[in-house]
This record gives structure tokens, C-alpha cells and sequence, in this order.
């Protein structure tokens, strides 16, 4: 059953944009102004329609995401950084002379030679001075180094184990797991800035 609607009034600009074609009558212009008789169909779901189409389809914006902590992924090559090249057997006679003040050097040159290999910030050199206060700092400091040495031997296509682990139980059960640690890790960075495997 067809239900009728009371003219209205709209502008030619109105009719154009809001009524659809199947839905305008014959009128007569008034002032400017044209009379539209709708039939039939009630007009909003063409005015819907029509304003869909002519305005600009809504973009959500993409949810943030947090950068991801650690090392880049995707398997980033190295920097090219070289740093210096020690003889790990002066570095161990070093320490022993100077009662560990040069072990302190080492390790926080080191520390930030590898942050500079590997292009951020795999250790924390700070935690140097820190573990004269409280040894914890130190341990962590070397179990830093040991996981950017497996970084770095792994971005250069070797695969090594970490040896944090023997480190400590050196340094609990005979006391020269520092030494160790020394010989071990200066060893591997003279191969890296050497180009040695």
C-alpha cells in the first residue's frame, strides 16, 4: 500500500543532492525555490545513501604499537665497528698487578665496544662501577657480555653456547672464573676485529 507524503519545499541544489531521481515529482519553482512531491518510499534511505557515497569513507587509524625490547629483529648485520686489539694474556696480567683496577677498565671498554659492534645498547658499562658496591652488578655485567658474544658470533654465521654458567662456577669453586671470563671474551673480540673465525 502506497502512503502518500506532504510536499516540501527544497532548493534545486537540495533536489539534486538529497532527493533521489525515482523519488522527485513535477513541481514548480516558487521563489527560487522547487516543490517536491515523494511518492511511495520514505526518502531517507536514499538521503542515507547518496551521503554515504559522497562523503569521504571513515579511516580508523592503526593501533600503536610498541617498538620491541632487545635487539633489532630481522637479522641485522654488524656495524663494523673495530675496537682494540689486547693481548688476553696481558689483560689477565694487568688485572693481577693492579689488584683488579684494570680488570675494571677492561671490562667497561669492552662493555661499550660491543653496545658500538652491535649498534645498541646489549650491556650496560655502568654496572662496572656499580658492582663495588654491590657484587650483584658485576654478575649481571658479565652475563650481559656473554649474551652479546652469542649475538655477535651469531650474526657472523658461528654458533656458540653461552658460558656464563662456567664462569660463575669458576669463580665460586677455584676463584679464577674472572680470569677466565677475561681470556675467553678478549679472545673472541680479537678474532671478530681481526676477521678471523
Amino acid at each position: 500500500m502506497d502512503i502518500p507524503f506532504p510536499t516540501m519545499p527544497c532548493s534545486a541544489r537540495h533536489v539534486e543532492r538529497v532527493c533521489p531521481p525515482h523519488l522527485q515529482g513535477t513541481g514548480s519553482r516558487r521563489k527560487g525555490n522547487l516543490t517536491c512531491t515523494l511518492i511511495k518510499h520514505r526518502p531517507t534511505k536514499g538521503i542515507s545513501r547518496l551521503r554515504s557515497t559522497n562523503s569521504p569513507p571513515y579511516q580508523q587509524a592503526p593501533p600503536y604499537q610498541q617498538p620491541p625490547y632487545g635487539p633489532p629483529q630481522g637479522g641485522m648485520p654488524l656495524t663494523g665497528f673495530r675496537g682494540e686489539v689486547r693481548s688476553p694474556g696481558m689483560v689477565i696480567l694487568l688485572s693481577i698487578i693492579t689488584c683488579g683496577i684494570y680488570s675494571l677498565i677492561w671490562i667497561y671498554s669492552v662493555s661499550k665496544e660491543m653496545n658500538n659492534v652491535l649498534g645498541y645498547e646489549a650491556t650496560k658499562p655502568q654496572y662496572t662501577f656499580y658492582g663495588l658496591l654491590c657484587g650483584i652488578f658485576t654478575l649481571i655485567l658479565w652475563s650481559q657480555v656473554d649474551d652479546a658474544l652469542v649475538e655477535i658470533d651469531r650474526r657472523r654465521g658461528i654458533i656458540s653456547s653461552k658460558k656464563f654458567l662456567t664462569w660463575l662456577l669458576l669463580t665460586i669453586f677455584l676463584g679464577v672464573g674472572g680470569f677466565v671470563m677475561m681470556y675467553d671474551v678478549q679472545s673472541r673480540l680479537n678474532a671478530l676485529y681481526e676477521g678471523r673465525y
